[in-house]
């Protein structure tokens, strides 16, 4: 296969192999039964998880509906907020599985503290930095603050939504203009905050 010889292509066929990252989420719902260890720590744990996935879904949903987003990037954030919301559901799934309560759904982003700002959102770069501040969040959070895990299946599963978040970081650092080596470079903690090129 070429090399992409534009940034919209690059974007394009990166946007494309992240497209089968959303798929495994989707066997959280029966996997968190198996799990053993403590389930208040896990509903810890799941409960923000879901906020900030229904929050960045919510902020892909907005940035693909501005005005002057379209063509291939529409497209992209509007595949990333399919997988946004299929991992907040499975989420929730799992959550109800263990018996406790869900938090509410998420569709005003006025609901939301990890929303602060968007409504004041104006340009394709505003909208990109944004979304990568969201995404380095989920990165940080899922790697940082996951609680042990007994289930070998949970913890693949968990591994692989934490790497779609990260492989949506580097589509949307490349569309940023970031080279694939610098839009791979994913910064943890107090760095995560650093979304420019």
């Amino acid at each position: 296969m070429s090399e992409p010889t534009t940034r919209r292509e690059a974007l394009r066929l990166a946007g494309l192999g992240v497209g089968a990252a959303a798929t495994p989420a989707l066997l959280l719902p029966a996997l968190a039964r198996a799990q053993s260890s403590d389930d208040d720590d896990l509903n810890d744990f799941l409960e923000p998880a879901i906020e900030l996935e229904q929050a960045t879904a919510v902020a892909y949903e907005t940035a693909a509906e501005a005005k002057g987003i379209d063509g291939e990037l529409k497209r992209t954030f509007e595949r990333f907020q399919e997988q946004e919301q299929a991992h907040a559901t499975a989420l929730r799934s799992a959550l109800d599985s263990l018996g406790f309560d869900l938090p509410d759904e998420l569709s005003d982003p006025a609901e939301s503290d990890h929303l602060d700002g968007i409504d004041n959102l104006k340009s394709e770069n505003d909208y990109l930095a944004f979304l990568v501040d969201l995404e380095q969040e989920q990165v940080r959070y899922y790697a940082s603050d996951a609680p042990p895990l007994d289930s070998e299946d949970l913890i693949r599963t968990s591994a692989e939504i934490l790497g779609c978040q990260a492989q949506h970081v580097v589509v949307l650092r490349e569309a940023q203009g970031a080279a694939p080596a610098v839009a791979a470079a994913i910064r943890l903690g107090e760095g995560a905050q650093e979304s420019q090129p």
